[in-house]
């Protein structure tokens, strides 16, 4: 009898198998209806940054405009003014760009916050951005004389400013025509017309998707 039970030996502990924990980065089954879209964060955030930059340079734009002589009295240099129609048209352009900004701003801030309002403020920013670019583009054209005769005197003052300052004569800024002046002028408001219309254009098909309308719809609707 002892020699049987001596040759016994225990049963191996059973292996408790561990319990699985759950994923928690994993969504819940009923989760996939409920998941906030992406895409207000992406285009309110980029939005609100084109905001921003864009107030900043129209706001550099205007002072460099308006205040030209101070601005190259403070670097010890003397040139000739920017003529007043070209003040002018910039100072009527900034006057109507800087609250299109403030607009694009509180708009895409909205947006960040899924409110219903901010896509509606948005879409009037579109409209008008979109005006101001075809207004741009005439006003362009209209002055593109006097900007490019302009151009022409400052450049040679410019260069008799550096020449002062012991510049180089090979290190002079380049001699400009009245008609380069003119073919840069054009090729600027092109260049300028287009990238002004890219986002606004971006925005506009962003809020027309299905997805974005039926987004924003239920935002407007009591939470749960």
């Amino acid at each position: 009898m002892s020699n049987e039970m001596s040759n016994e030996t225990p049963d191996a502990p059973t292996a408790i198998p561990p319990t699985a924990q759950p994923d928690p980065f994993a969504a819940y089954p009923d989760e996939g209806a409920a998941r906030r879209p992406a895409w207000p964060l992406i285009f309110g955030g980029l939005s609100l940054v084109i905001g921003v930059f864009g107030m900043c340079l129209q706001s550099l734009m205007l002072f460099s405009m308006f205040f030209n002589s101070m601005m190259m009295g403070m670097a010890g240099m003397e040139t000739t003014p920017p003529p007043a129609i070209l003040k002018w048209a910039g100072g009527a352009q900034s006057a109507i760009m800087l609250p299109l900004g403030i607009l694009l701003i509180v708009g895409a801030a909205m947006l960040l916050l899924r409110k219903p309002l901010g896509a509606k403020l948005i879409r009037i920013w579109v409209v008008a951005r979109l005006a101001m670019v075809v207004v741009g583009l005439v006003v362009g054209i209209a002055i593109m004389r006097p900007q490019a005769q302009w151009s022409v005197t400052l450049t040679a003052e410019l260069r008799d400013e550096f020449r002062k300052k012991g510049m180089k004569e090979e290190q002079l800024p380049p001699l400009l025509d009245e008609e380069k002046a003119m073919g840069d002028g054009v090729r600027n408001v092109a260049i300028f017309s287009v990238a002004f219309a890219v986002w606004p254009f971006v925005m506009a098909w962003v809020l027309s998707r299905p997805r974005s309308k039926a987004d924003i719809e239920a935002w407007s609707l009591p939470q749960q």
